[in-house]
């Protein structure tokens, strides 16, 4: 990173933080004495301990139905038995023997030094989100769920065997596994689970038994979460995911001296965070959803463990959980999308369930069965719910019929829908909310005043997406920035300015200043953001129109002088775009037709998979072609824009 990125991450961070990064400089370098000397840790209780590990519902397997669901995940069990990886783009990608730090996309290698000595953002040695999803062995629960399903050990012996050989390539801080206390954390609530499925296999001892090197390793992941936790300006969802891992681990397998200070700890620091990090409606203030789904899966994860330990979690951290869970249906269009906005690198807490599958119906049923409140997922329990041994059986469907339109004020979020939950249902999510979280805002997109719309279930204006976080800078800024958004920009700049992959300097500051929905028409949202006030001048205010059938922009520009103005338009790779008149768009879908009418004054661009735009990225590390519209002109400000989208006809 170049000096300036040094300056400007500094400047992010309060004294108290700067002072604990200080002093974390000779807890390191104690570490690095350890880690020489070989005396790594001495905390276990003693020969037998496992006999007091807790108990566990066993799981209701006979409630496991032969369906599509345990199908595929026995499916994805066997491609791991054969080291095919199913993450971030590398379906078919092997690996005849695991290299714990190798990136096998690109066949560079992160060096096996001192953990704190490696640039995790050198792409010269690799993608380190690949090196580090590996090590999450999610693919092992995998494995495990698929024991416990089939009682076949060969699933037992491949998941026992790889951890063994991860800790052998892995010792204490030697490599890019052990620097980053998230993945510590959600590599302990893997082996947590894991432990528990191989139960009563043939091959448990060779990992789990008295001797095993599992449990010094465990010790030592716990130690170093607790010691190297994120705060300050870096205490976002890793903090929670940290914590997750600290206190699962710690309940699961009280057995160090120091587990019950690390479970109080990790207690204290969720339920804080769970509360600081959410915004009272229930929507994560990093603004990205799929940290949303993240972090309540580490939550859930921890009130479960909490549950069956008899550890009460506070009702206000209660209450946040039921809130966020809450939120997802009223952001979910009739065909089950998800909201795409900010960043989102398909992170996971814990799989139980193959990578295909829904993310929230297990989130679902377990928030129902926890919390009590409706349960919104399906009337049949969740795979991973059932492998969990929560319960036996679950409250049935609530089918209660959603809004028509939903505010998050406190987020910047409104769904303007008709027809919500029907077949012909046209469903806008409009985005006027803050960046981010927290000084650098880390996921967060220069997305304000965008918006994405879903005709009966099926997209068509979309958020394209992520792709990337550490490989190719430049693609990474064009996801997260303004012209990848159904927005304006103004003289080719971002809203905020992009200071490093995860930091940003100048954030645009959004004010809603009129929101009025109608329960049978649709609804009106007026909002403003400062992005382009200086050095600009400008302020960019949108007036978004919901009426019946019809969508409608109005962006207002005041401000002076001659600028550059772009608006954008990112559509579904399976929409198909035509051109009907000079300032008419014809876009269509699966027998959906959609009209869209731009101001005369300005010049129409179609872009497919070439610089300018043209990209779509489904999942992370994956990205496809789809067309995008860019409506451009220079124009003398103050200026008025108007665009209308109507639904034409639908099948």
């Amino acid at each position: 990173m170049n000096a300036e990125w040094y300056v400007r991450r500094l400047a992010a961070m309060s004294a108290d933080e700067v002072a604990f990064r200080f002093g974390f400089t000779f807890t390191k370098k104690s570490w690095r004495r350890r880690s020489r000397s070989g005396r790594l840790f001495a905390g276990l209780i003693s020969p037998g301990f496992r006999s007091g590990l807790p108990a566990l519902s066993s799981p209701a397997l006979s409630a496991v139905p032969d369906n599509a669901e345990v199908s595929a995940l026995l499916e994805e069990a066997d491609a791991y038995l054969r080291h095919e990886w199913r993450f971030f783009g590398l379906s078919g990608v092997s690996e005849q023997v695991i290299d714990w730090h190798l990136d096998p996309l690109s066949g560079q290698r992160m060096p096996r030094i001192f953990s704190y000595d490696i640039d995790h953002r050198n792409e010269a040695a690799g993608d380190s989100k690949i090196i580090w999803e590996k090590s999450r062995h999610h693919h092992l629960t995998v494995l495990a769920a698929a024991y416990a399903l089939t009682k076949k050990e060969v699933y037992a012996q491949e998941a026992g065997r790889q951890i063994i050989d991860w800790i052998a390539r892995n010792p204490f801080l030697v490599g890019i596994n052990w620097g980053h206390p998230l993945e510590l954390g959600i590599r302990l609530i893997s082996w947590t689970w894991i432990e528990r499925l191989l139960r009563g296999s043939a091959h448990y001892e060779a990992t789990f038994g008295d001797s095993s090197p599992i449990w010094p390793c465990i010790g030592l992941h716990q130690e170093v979460i607790s010691r190297a936790y994120s705060r300050g300006s870096s205490a976002n969802n890793h903090l929670i995911g940290e914590m997750a891992g600290l206190f699962i681990a710690s309940v699961a397998f009280p057995i160090f001296r120091s587990s019950r200070q690390w479970t109080n700890q990790a207690k204290k620091l969720l339920e804080r965070e769970a509360v600081r990090q959410t915004f009272p409606s229930g929507i994560n203030r990093e603004l990205a959803f799929g940290y949303q789904l993240f972090v309540l899966e580490f939550l859930l994860l921890s009130l479960f463990e909490a549950e069956r330990a008899e550890i009460s979690f506070s009702a206000e951290f209660r209450s946040i959980l039921a809130k966020m869970v809450e939120s997802i249906p009223l952001l979910t269009d009739v065909g089950g999308n998800l909201p795409r906005y900010g960043d989102g690198d398909d992170g996971m807490a814990l799989q139980l369930q193959s990578h295909e599958a829904a993310r929230t119906g297990w989130l679902y049923h377990l928030a129902a069965i926890l919390l009590g409140i409706r349960n919104t997922g399906h009337d049949r329990l969740s795979l991973p719910v059932i492998l969990m041994g929560a319960a036996k059986s679950l409250p049935p469907h609530d089918d209660r019929p959603l809004p028509q339109c939903s505010a998050f004020p406190d987020a910047g979020l409104y769904v303007m829908a008709v027809n919500r939950g029907l077949p012909s249902e046209l469903f806008v999510l409009a985005d006027a909310g803050p960046l981010g979280f927290g000084s650098i805002a880390a996921h967060g997109h220069a997305d304000a005043l965008s918006f994405a719309i879903s005709v009966g279930g099926k997209p068509i204006f979309v958020d394209p997406g992520t792709f990337s976080y550490y490989t190719d800078r430049a693609t990474r800024d064009y996801f997260r920035g303004s012209r990848a958004h159904n927005t304006l920009t103004i003289d080719n700049r971002d809203q905020s300015r992009p200071s490093g992959r995860f930091l940003w300097s100048a954030p645009a500051k959004t004010t809603v200043t009129q929101w009025r929905e109608d329960p049978e028409t649709g609804a009106e949202l007026t909002a403003r953001h400062s992005g382009y006030a200086a050095p600009l001048g400008i302020i960019h205010c949108r007036a978004f129109s919901l009426e019946g059938r019809t969508f409608s922009l109005r962006d207002m520009l005041t401000g002076s002088g001659d600028h550059l103005v772009r608006l954008g338009f990112h559509f579904a790779p399976e929409c198909m775009i035509e051109k009907e008149a000079e300032q008419r768009i014809l876009i269509r879908r699966s027998g959906i037709t959609l009209c869209m009418q731009l101001d005369d004054s300005l010049e129409i661009s179609v872009h497919r998979a070439d610089p300018e735009g043209g990209w779509y990225s489904p999942r992370f590390g994956i990205k496809v072609e789809a067309c995008t519209i860019f409506a451009s002109a220079q124009l003398t400000l103050p200026v008025t824009l108007t665009t209308i989208i109507e639904v034409l006809d639908e099948c």
